[in-house]
């Protein structure tokens, strides 16, 4: 008959069993839980703001004028402004003074405009109820063509 096993004083150690266990749930937990989607990027496009308007702003608060504006910063070019405005019949589009009564008719316009050799700056003015997502989807098809700069205004 074989002599019982004797337990060692350092033998008092805890069972890795349940050691392992959390650690194994611990990852399934941040696994589910980590998203592997593309992050969201912020728009890069700026806020078209006249160079009076700045002014006034820091004059509000009590600083000084902004050193430079956005007219400051690059040469001068032409500006295509697009106004979205929101009508009982749903939305219309401006491209300065000519009306574009859909969105491939505003599409098609802006196709034509970023084929010219010159490389206007593009400016979104919608009005406050038109939904942001309408602002977008214009936004997207003018950096699509090749506008490089695309802003949105503000009142």
């Amino acid at each position: 008959m074989k002599a019982p096993h004797r337990r060692d004083a350092n033998d008092n150690e805890p069972g890795m069993t349940s050691m392992i266990d959390v650690v194994f749930l611990l990852l399934v937990f941040f696994v589910w839980t980590s998203s592997f989607d593309e992050p969201e990027r912020d728009i890069a496009s700026q806020i078209a703001m006249p160079a009076k308007a700045a002014q006034a702003i820091a004059m509000d608060d009590g600083s000084a004028p902004p050193e430079s504006t956005l007219d400051d910063q690059e040469p001068r070019r032409e500006e295509v402004v697009v106004r979205i405005l929101a009508g009982a019949d749903g939305l219309r589009y401006q491209i300065g003074a000519v009306e574009a009564a859909t969105l491939s008719e505003l599409i098609s316009k802006l196709q034509r405009i970023a084929s010219l050799p010159t490389s206007p700056l593009l400016i979104v003015d919608p009005d406050d109820s038109v939904d942001f997502e309408d602002c977008i989807e214009v936004y997207d098809h003018a950096i699509g063509f090749g506008f490089p700069r695309v802003l949105f205004a503000v009142d």
